[in-house]
């Protein structure tokens, strides 16, 4: 059986180079306005997740109510005596 090697493009020197550069090094510093919005969309964020929580928070003292209720109502009163 014959092996086939995989025919590859040939690349410039300068192409191979820049996939090998690392990508930190063309970091830059973000300006004000990109701050800003970073800033903002944060606190929407933080927002939106309290508005949720607080949600679910309100729900699950509603069904707890609800349950004590039901549990009141089916149950006899344990301190009333009958009398007979």
């Amino acid at each position: 059986m014959k092996k086939t090697k995989k025919t590859r493009q040939k690349e410039s020197s300068r192409e191979f180079f820049e996939k090998l550069r690392p990508k930190f090094l063309d970091w830059r510093p973000l300006t004000e306005e990109e701050k800003a919005l970073e800033v903002t969309a944060r606190r929407e964020a933080r927002e939106a997740e309290l508005k949720k929580v607080t949600e679910l928070a309100k729900l699950r003292d509603v069904e707890k109510a609800a349950s004590r209720k039901r549990y009141r109502a089916g149950a006899p009163n344990p301190k009333r005596r009958q009398r007979g």
